[in-house]
């Protein structure tokens, strides 16, 4: 797999660059997500035109306002809709808010995502690239937004197959467990969480991810796995804003697997909104 991208952008002297990331090296599929969101649209603009016009055969003759009455919400909807995919589409090209990303990740995630995900497998795309897509422009539409949460407010989350495979020490309990070896990538990242004080947390699975984020009530999440559990993770983290990083896998799924510590310092340097030579000196 190529290269795992956190975010696009196309702001040269505002937004991420301006906290230190440097936006060259990210560059989402565009052209990919706006194709199945297009046929996303064009679904529910079908769907909807059926919708519509089979009752009205029959409305009319209930009453004769009926069809109108069909008529006005049908058009509501298709408008609701257009201006959706208008403006997600609009938000992608420019790199920035054009309005609350709040809001347009919500359509994003709770209509278009899902309907992505049944056109995509209609069309044989594969759902990795699906799921990778969603978790770029999610990560886009995250970083759209003003930030500057405390530190104490955000949570970095990685999946048990981080760790060396032949570790015996199990950080899943307490990440204060790791010896600091460096056989793997956890030393690095506990270094990055103490520097800026925030939580680090490495969980066995999706339930336990869920019952930290539910302990612990964070405002923003970092959060590193495999496509599939990191797009449903968004999904179920929803409404806090989640940014996730694809891990890299160099000995498959589940094993050994790694990150890119960099882009996991990136992601926290926006959350926090510091410049690249910042450091918060609250300690742990």
């Amino acid at each position: 797999m190529n290269e795992d991208k956190l975010l696009n952008s196309d702001r040269s002297t505002e937004g991420l660059k301006s906290v230190g990331i440097d936006t060259d090296s990210y560059r989402p599929k565009k052209g990919f997500f706006i194709f199945l969101l297009f046929l996303s649209a064009a679904f529910i603009f079908a769907a909807l035109t059926l919708l519509w016009w089979v009752p009205t055969v029959g409305l009319k003759n209930i009453h004769p306002l009926l069809p109108v009455i069909a008529a006005v919400i049908f058009v509501g909807s298709i408008a609701f809709v257009f201006v959706g995919f208008i403006l997600i589409t609009i938000t992608i090209i420019r790199g920035k808010d054009v309005l609350p990303s709040f809001r347009l990740r919500g359509l994003f995630i709770k209509l278009f995502f899902p309907l992505m995900t049944f056109i995509g497998g209609a069309l044989r795309i594969p759902k990795a690239r699906i799921h990778e897509t969603f978790i770029d422009i999610n990560n886009q539409l995250v970083m759209g937004q003003r930030h500057g949460f405390n530190p104490e407010r955000i949570l970095i989350l990685m999946p048990h197959c981080i760790q060396d495979i032949d570790c015996k020490i199990k950080v899943t309990l307490d990440i204060e467990n790791c010896l600091m070896c460096g056989k793997c990538e956890i030393k690095s990242l506990r270094e990055l969480a103490k520097e800026f004080n925030i939580k680090m947390f490495v969980s066995s699975g999706g339930t336990m991810a869920r019952r930290i984020v539910k302990e612990k009530r964070p405002e923003a999440i970092v959060a590193v796995a495999c496509e599939r559990d990191l797009a449903s993770g968004i999904q179920d983290a929803y409404p806090l804003p989640v940014i996730g990083i694809i891990n890299k896998r160099p000995k498959g799924y589940c094993v050994s697997t790694g990150v890119d510590v960099k882009r996991v310092g990136d992601a926290m340097r926006h959350l926090l909104s510091l410049s690249p030579k910042s450091r918060y000196s609250g300690g742990f």
